[in-house]
């Protein structure tokens, strides 16, 4: 679902400049700087930020990236973490796709992708977050013991992701076609919230760095 734009979304941003990194700021030490911690975890689509800012507040040791494309989510989520005045978390209002080159190689503990788009036409399926071009990008930005957690309502780019996935040099540790959610570490998105007061199942997976040829 696409997110409206709200008119306070860009004024609120400009204010906390130091909690976002803009696209002109990736060649700075900001960026950089931020992605010197470890451990370091990336979210890709934040939404409304529900999901990294109760992970960001649990972890207080952790480091959390957060990339949305939607303006006004990415205020929506700062203002969440402004309110708390959380410091381990860092926001990108950018596609993904645009953010890749700027993150080094090797830097990342763990990507998450929730409720992704599921772009369920096949013509489209190469911007699903799951596709090869994405997958050999998280392949160079993951640590050696680095993983993808994944969680989606939608069946179809849950089995899809779990073919890429195996295709594309990563090892299945965990499929879950009806997640319970007790995972310690683990929050629920907006949209998770309301798909389990539906009774709609939660597919998950985790995905560890693996070769084309089988574990590293």
């Amino acid at each position: 679902m696409r997110m409206k734009n709200k008119k306070w979304s860009k004024p609120y941003i400009s204010q906390h400049l130091d909690l976002i990194i803009a696209n002109e700021e990736y060649q700075s030490d900001k960026l950089n700087h931020f992605c010197a911690h470890s451990p370091l975890y990336l979210e890709v689509g934040t939404g409304k930020g529900d999901f990294i800012f109760k992970m960001a507040k649990q972890n207080c040791n952790g480091h959390f990236l957060g990339v949305e494309k939607s303006t006004t989510c990415i205020a929506i989520t700062l203002k969440k973490i402004v309110t708390e005045s959380l410091k381990n978390v860092m926001l990108i209002d950018d596609d993904i796709s645009n953010v890749f080159l700027n993150l080094a190689d090797h830097s990342i503990d763990i990507i998450f992708l929730n409720f992704s788009d599921p772009w369920p036409k096949k013509r489209h399926c190469k911007r699903r977050l799951t596709s090869e071009n994405f997958l050999q990008q998280y392949q160079r930005l993951l640590k050696e013991n680095g993983k993808i957690i994944m969680k989606t309502d939608n069946l179809e780019l849950f089995e899809y992701s779990l073919e890429t996935l195996q295709k594309n040099g990563f090892v299945l540790s965990s499929v879950d076609y009806d997640y319970n959610g007790n995972e310690t570490f683990d929050a629920q998105t907006e949209y998770e919230t309301n798909f389990r007061s539906q009774n709609i199942p939660i597919k998950r997976l985790i995905a560890k760095v693996g070769t084309k040829n089988g574990i590293k």
